[in-house]
């Protein structure tokens, strides 16, 4: 058997991606996964693209890892399916200026973005949503966790900063890989009836 195929789709996000690299970066099933990241904001995506890197180095990790600005491309034969969208990947995905958008039309882009991207994803994929639970994703079925939890302004503002810190040996990373080794996405991986199922 092949590696599986996880593509995240929103992957910029600081509240999930730390989290959920450091998971992928120490679970260890079956296969080796194929680990492809989707976001619409450039620059998020490599830091993101680097920081799993860096993640996967530190433990010997045998999956690999791809970042795209292409959803398409990422969810090509894809298993696995992350959803992770926020706000700034939703409002670059639609176009819109993040700066000039408020909070409602902010969270309003993020339904309309996750809509059009499930769109995309392959009819047999696994689909594990990591956002808020009012934000459904319009699918016939799926699966929610309500993980990682929510950060504070303060952690949000200061999370990139700090995998700064991470990927420049300032500081080492094995904390955050101590704290997901139980996480609840490598739960799922192994068995995904451990996560809330939706249906539509």
């Amino acid at each position: 058997m092949g590696a599986l195929r996880l593509a995240i789709l929103g992957a910029g996000s600081v509240r999930c991606s730390p989290a959920v690299m450091a998971s992928l970066a120490t679970y260890y099933g079956e296969r080796p996964i194929e680990v492809r990241l989707y976001d619409a904001d450039e620059e998020r995506l490599d830091l993101f693209d680097r920081f799993g890197r860096l993640c996967f180095k530190e433990t010997g990790s045998e999956h690999s890892l791809m970042a795209t600005m292409s959803p398409g491309e990422a969810l090509e034969e894809a298993d696995l399916v992350l959803m992770q969208v926020g706000e700034n990947c939703a409002l670059k995905y639609l176009r819109r200026n993040p700066g000039a958008t408020d909070d409602s039309a902010a969270q309003d882009a993020v339904v309309q973005a996750v809509i059009r991207l499930g769109r995309m994803v392959p009819p047999r994929a696994r689909v594990l949503s990591l956002l808020p639970a009012d934000v459904e994703l319009g699918m016939e079925a799926y699966y929610r966790l309500d993980w990682p939890r929510t950060l504070t302004p303060v952690e949000r503002r200061s999370m990139a900063f700090q995998i700064l810190r991470w990927l420049n040996d300032e500081e080492y990373v094995f904390g955050l890989l101590d704290e997901n080794e139980r996480s609840p996405l490598k739960v799922w991986l192994d068995d995904p009836t451990t996560a809330e199922l939706i249906t539509g």
